[in-house]
């Protein structure tokens, strides 16, 4: 008898079953209007005699007639229905993409983006129209292609050849630059925006951290974002030395020429690979600058992979890529995007965000403001740390009667991107 006791005693552990609610949510339904007919009351009140219920809820979202408003709940409550009723597309966007002036930008952006609809939950259009070039011939067949007001904005990931171009055009759409800051342009024409990095804002902010005796030397290479960058930060501070780098990867005579390295304050503006083995290279050399300061340029994980903590260890770094809702930034990755540290699709989709929230008044999942119609960049600055990015306090603002005004960027036709690894072999390899 106890045998059998302890073996009924068992079985009841075994079969026992815990009972907790499930996490996923309950399905809910979404209606998508697609016809295009404006019903009044009584032909509403007809589709509901036809049993039409659908239809009835699709177009009765604005009736003012009591019973109708009461058989609509009813309805709604009925089917689950807890989302908005939008028309068949309630937000169209097109994208113009020279993919072979961008490069690898143009599937990325493009593949945020639609990340960033899909998290949405709300119909939308999305176009890309693949261009090869930024000559004006084929931006203006493109942009005949979209004449008539059907998009609600064009997104252009362009340079400063198209923006130009795109600038002096009659536009009846709101057309989006993320690629470009408005102050490296003149554009007069409200109908364009810019999204780009404030890279002489950065410049300045890291600027503050420079003792006023102190040596300062920027490195640079011959792409123009990097000679871009050096101009600026000369026109900011008084700088000592420029250097500039070649192909080669080979740094160590030039490092051995400029003993003022040693317990400089480095301005870093050459893309994040070539920055990792002048960096290490400094520190074969028994060099180690008093301070390292670099812009977006070199934000990335990639830094902290290719160099060895000692070698990047008085290394500071600004950055205008601020948050986005959390659920968003892990859907936009499941598409192997990322706009943690990859402006341009931060930019882009941050965007993309003010327009679809303009149209559909749906609440906005980007924190960053609109102004003069250009993205108004925060600034953080980071350490380079041991295994991450560590934020800084940003030095105390002069006071301004000691500033002087900033004269004007150099203004350069070619594209504002950073280098990609490949893109770096191919040059080591010529």
């Amino acid at each position: 008898m106890r045998k059998l006791l302890v073996i009924l005693l068992l079985y009841t552990g075994l079969t026992a079953q815990i009972q907790l609610s499930s996490p996923i949510p309950l399905p809910s339904t979404v209606i998508i209007d697609l016809d295009p007919h404006e019903y009044d009351e009584k032909e509403l009140f007809e589709l509901l005699q036809k049993g039409e219920i659908f239809t009835f809820l699709a177009k009765s979202k604005t009736a003012q007639n009591p019973e109708l408003a009461a058989v609509r709940q009813s309805y709604m409550t009925l089917f689950n229905i807890t989302h908005k009723i939008y028309s068949s597309a309630a937000f169209r966007v097109a994208f113009i993409v020279p993919y072979k002036v961008i490069g690898k930008y143009a599937y990325s952006t493009s593949n945020a983006a639609l990340a960033y609809l899909l998290n949405r939950k709300i119909p939308f259009e999305m176009e890309v129209f693949p261009v090869g070039d930024e000559d004006n011939a084929t931006l203006q067949t493109t942009l005949e292609s979209l004449s008539g007001g059907s998009f609600d904005v064009i997104v252009a990931p362009v340079t400063m050849k198209g923006a130009r171009y795109l600038c002096r055009q009659n536009l009846d759409t709101e057309l989006f630059i993320p690629t470009l800051h408005k102050n490296r342009i003149d554009c007069p024409n409200n109908r364009v925006s810019f999204g780009g990095i404030d890279y002489s804002g950065q410049i300045e902010t890291l600027s503050y951290l420079v003792d006023s005796n102190a040596t300062t030397i920027t490195v640079s290479d011959s792409s123009p974002i990097s000679r871009m960058l050096s101009e600026t930060v000369a026109e900011t501070i008084d700088v000592k030395e420029r250097l500039v780098l070649d192909r080669s990867g080979y740094f160590k005579d030039m490092i051995a020429r400029h003993e003022d390295l040693n317990q400089s304050a480095l301005f870093l503006n050459t893309p994040v690979v070539k920055s990792s083995l002048f960096l290490s290279q400094l520190t074969l050399a028994d060099f180690k600058p008093q301070l390292i300061l670099s812009t977006q340029i070199n934000y990335s994980p990639l830094l902290l992979t290719l160099t060895q903590y000692h070698d990047r260890e008085n290394m500071v770094l600004a950055s205008s890529i601020g948050t986005l809702d959390p659920v968003l930034t892990e859907n936009i990755a499941l598409v192997n995007q990322d706009v943690r540290f990859n402006w341009l699709n931060y930019a882009t989709v941050a965007g993309i965000d003010y327009y679809f929230s303009a149209k559909t008044a749906e609440q906005r999942l980007s924190q960053e403001s609109f102004v003069d119609g250009s993205i108004d960049y925060g600034i953080q600055l980071y350490e380079a740390g041991l295994y991450r990015f560590i934020p800084r306090e940003l030095p105390e603002v002069p006071d301004e009667e000691n500033l002087t005004d900033l004269p004007e960027e150099e203004d350069m036709d070619a594209p504002l991107f950073e280098e990609d690894y490949d893109t770096f072999q191919s040059d080591m390899s010529e």
